[in-house]
């Protein structure tokens, strides 16, 4: 019999206890990116998400300019 390492957390869905090893949930199996040291979000992405919100403001701005 393995004894399994204390808990350090919870399961953001179902709320059971996770170690931060674990690369998923052990109840729900919801997968755990930040357990593998991958960041959720990097800063490119945080980088082209808002290079989309400018890109669509400025089109929906464009169409209302020119709908006038």
């Amino acid at each position: 019999m393995t004894t399994r390492p204390e808990p350090n957390g919870e399961c953001p869905l179902c709320g059971a206890a996770v170690t931060v090893e674990e690369e998923r949930c052990p109840s729900c199996g919801l997968a755990r990116p930040a357990a593998r040291g991958s960041a959720v979000v990097c800063r490119s992405g945080l980088w082209f998400l808002a290079l989309m919100f400018v890109a669509i403001y400025a089109l929906v701005l464009a169409t209302v300019a020119a709908a006038r």
